[in-house]
């Protein structure tokens, strides 16, 4: 599969899957967490994630920018993995753009709360299995 149509194949998986596990690096080791996976925002090799401020995995990405992203999608099969740099974003203007209602069971004060912030996740290397073929993007 030619370079663009693996990363459109990917882009295209994404959004089809509504949980993924990040990875963060922590004083003790690797920390594992699932997150919402914003299935509506065209992938273009960032993946955006909303955190509260305060939170282990925002303090780890701020000393430490590497995350690795695991999406499963069943009706596949597919896997991606997506290893990539961390940001913590804190503009009023993304968050209201990336804003479902559904994020209100975890952010009950919408995305104008203070303790509402966003992790961009840039992606460095995509590796795939399973329907998406065998690739790795770089």
């Amino acid at each position: 599969m030619e370079k663009n149509e693996a990363f459109r194949a990917v882009a295209e998986a994404m959004g089809r899957i509504d949980f993924c596990m990040m990875q963060t690096v922590g004083a003790h080791g690797v920390n594992t967490r699932p997150m919402s996976n914003n299935g509506d925002v065209q992938y273009d090799g960032d993946n955006w994630f909303f955190s509260r401020t305060g939170s282990t995995k925002v303090e780890e990405i701020e000393r430490d920018a590497r995350v690795h992203l695991t999406f499963a999608d069943p009706d596949g099969p597919s896997f991606i993995a997506v290893w990539g740099a961390g940001e913590i974003v804190n503009d009023a203007a993304l968050k209201r753009r990336f804003w479902h209602a559904d994020f209100e069971r975890w952010f009950e004060n919408g995305p104008e709360d203070p303790d509402v912030t966003l992790i961009k996740v840039a992606a460095r290397r995509i590796q795939t299995w399973g329907r998406l073929g065998d690739c790795v993007l770089e």
